[in-house]
């Protein structure tokens, strides 16, 4: 009886090893890069790169990079998925601008670097410290900064993405995104103060003598309130 019970465990203890050296073998055969300090369960098949990555909040997530060796670069794990990192400033794979030196988000362009000071970018989200019209410097940022194309502004202390089109001022833009003119008509998504973002639309912005204000999600012309006389 304890012969065959000394078979059985060296029996799992050799094939718990030859999973081990499996898993060293795979992961040997894997391209070198930051992902690996972040990253699990590596392994190459038919030209692809799976691995479980860890995003910024530590949660692992499944993911593959297809043809990874046509990266001109290291592979780097870009907030869960694994990613090329280019050249300091070119996007990658996943459109997020990273650093080629360390994998690191590069700071977006733009007129923003002008008037804004303390830029640094976390994930996607792009934070800063700005000056208002008046002067006043406040921190701000801006969600999903990478997909700004045509670059980043600041507005009157307020993080935004550049565009072609004259946007009318107002207090949405402190709680709005993706801000953008089709006509006469004020596109957004506005967030709703419970962390809710709500596609948001305001016709004939440009008739609004007021403010346009964010309220629970919706695009709203306030009346502005007269200040009294001293």
């Amino acid at each position: 009886m304890r012969s065959i019970t000394t078979f059985t465990a060296i029996a799992i203890m050799t094939a718990a090893s030859g999973r081990v050296v499996a898993t060293q073998a795979a992961q040997e055969n894997a391209p070198a890069g930051p992902y690996q300090q972040t990253c699990s369960d590596i392994s190459v098949k038919k030209g692809n790169l799976y691995a479980k990555c860890q995003d910024e909040k530590g949660k692992a997530h499944s993911t593959k990079l297809s043809h990874y060796e046509k990266c001109g670069s290291e592979i780097v794990n870009n907030n869960g998925s694994l990613g090329c990192s280019h050249a300091k400033g070119s996007p990658t794979r996943t459109g997020v601008a990273r650093d080629g030196a360390n994998g690191a988000p590069a700071k977006p362009s733009g007129p923003f670097t002008e008037t804004c000071k303390n830029i640094q970018m976390k994930g996607t989200t792009l934070h800063a410290v700005c000056k208002s019209i008046d002067g006043r410097e406040m921190p701000t940022s801006l969600r999903e900064a990478n997909r700004c194309s045509q670059g980043i502004v600041n507005m009157n202390g307020i993080l935004n993405c550049a565009v072609s089109d004259v946007l009318p001022p107002g207090s949405y833009m402190a709680t709005c995104k993706d801000i953008r003119l089709q006509g006469t008509t004020l596109h957004a998504s506005c967030n709703n103060g419970k962390d809710r973002w709500l596609p948001a639309e305001l016709r004939d912005a440009h008739k609004c003598s007021g403010d346009i204000s964010n309220y629970q999600g919706s695009l709203r012309c306030s009346p502005i309130k007269h200040m009294a006389k001293r």
